[in-house]
């Protein structure tokens, strides 16, 4: 059964946007016209409650969150109009924040939003569209020990790490919102990994999908992915622990976007029940992965022409403010993805009414 242990999200940075310098300084040229992926931000999850989220990283995971207030309960962020119009959720407030792998711009973006109508989504590991973390460790042992005192909730069969074909061990658990988070130790520790005091060393990201073919296409042809590692279908006793799901088969394929590291596994299952999910953004179970992008008009319209759902009011990029521009796009499988890219004076912030009182 082929595993995937490549490297996580090395360049990740916390908020919404990820800074214009970090940008600029990883753009590549593209051809007069075209739109271009040239790497990945932060990945984030859609919870109904950010503190005990971030809490949940700390505790478990030992990541690094923002210190609560007095109160306990970090504040909401200004109303942002044109993030709102991004995401197509009008008259919502919103707060996000990042818990971040000690020592390390890696991070993991949670993020709450409310005064909108939303459901929470039951999540099974086979539907397409349902989004996996890989939090990759040092000691897989370590860290099942760890969460089985927190009594995180497990979904791999007997509670114990799985070994693998490859050499690699991983355990399968569920957060407060019940998202997939798989733990997962590989045969060796890359030599980059090597240092570093956090049982945890980098991430990454499990995407089941519908239909591979269609998936890698959009990846590759439109998004200009790296592909490799297609599989066929297998039935492996591994991956069935490690699921809980018995009679599943699975196919595998691997993406990598320029100018990123972060390795995201497409996952196809069959024998099972597979449900496609049909999720918002602000639906407690969504998640979404920034790409940076140059010249994102051209980027979001080959999307577009792509048959891909443009989510953000008017159909293609919104300013927002400080000076990018962003959109938000489902994938094949209703996994969302938010092209961006900064723009010099396209949206400058702009002073608060004064009847704009802060949340």
């Amino acid at each position: 059964m082929a595993r995937f242990t490549g490297t996580g999200l090395a360049a990740a940075a916390s908020g919404v946007l990820v800074c214009a310098t970090a940008l600029t300084a990883a753009q590549s040229a593209a051809p007069a016209g075209a739109g271009a992926i040239i790497g990945t931000g932060t990945f984030t999850s859609f919870v109904e409650n950010m503190d005990r989220s971030l809490a949940f990283y700390h505790d478990v995971f030992g990541l690094e969150v923002p210190v609560a207030p007095a109160s306990g309960e970090r504040p909401y962020n200004n109303p942002n109009p044109q993030l709102f119009a991004m995401f197509d959720i009008p008259g919502a407030k919103e707060r996000h924040q990042s818990a971040r792998l000690p020592g390390t711009r890696t991070s993991v973006e949670v993020m709450e939003v409310q005064n909108v109508d939303h459901k929470t989504i039951d999540l099974r590991v086979q539907d397409p569209g349902c989004a996996t973390l890989v939090l990759f460790v040092r000691d897989i042992d370590a860290a099942t020990a760890r969460i089985k005192q927190a009594k995180v909730a497990i979904v791999t069969r007997g509670e114990k790490p799985v070994a693998f074909a490859d050499g690699s061990r991983a355990i399968l658990i569920r957060d407060p919102d019940n998202r997939f988070i798989e733990l997962r130790q590989p045969a060796s520790i890359p030599d980059s990994a090597a240092q570093g005091t956090s049982n945890i060393f980098t991430v990454g990201l499990s995407i089941a999908v519908n239909d591979m073919e269609r998936t890698t296409q959009v990846y590759h042809d439109v998004l200009g992915f790296t592909l490799e590692g297609d599989t066929a279908f297998l039935a492996d006793d591994a991956t069935r622990a490690l699921t809980g799901l018995s009679k599943a088969e699975v196919r595998r394929s691997r993406v990598t976007a320029p100018g990123s590291t972060l390795g995201i596994e497409l996952v196809q299952y069959r024998g099972v029940e597979r449900t496609p999910l049909r999720m918002r953004i602000q639906d407690r179970g969504a998640a979404r992965l920034q790409l940076r992008t140059q010249n994102i008009d051209a980027m979001v319209g080959a999307m577009k022409r792509a048959g891909l759902n443009v989510v953000s009011q008017g159909g293609g990029p919104v300013p927002i403010p400080p000076n990018f521009k962003g959109a938000l796009v489902a994938d094949p499988n209703n996994f969302f993805l938010t092209p961006f890219e900064p723009c010099d004076g396209c949206s400058p912030t702009l002073p608060r009414p004064p009847s704009a009182a802060p949340h």
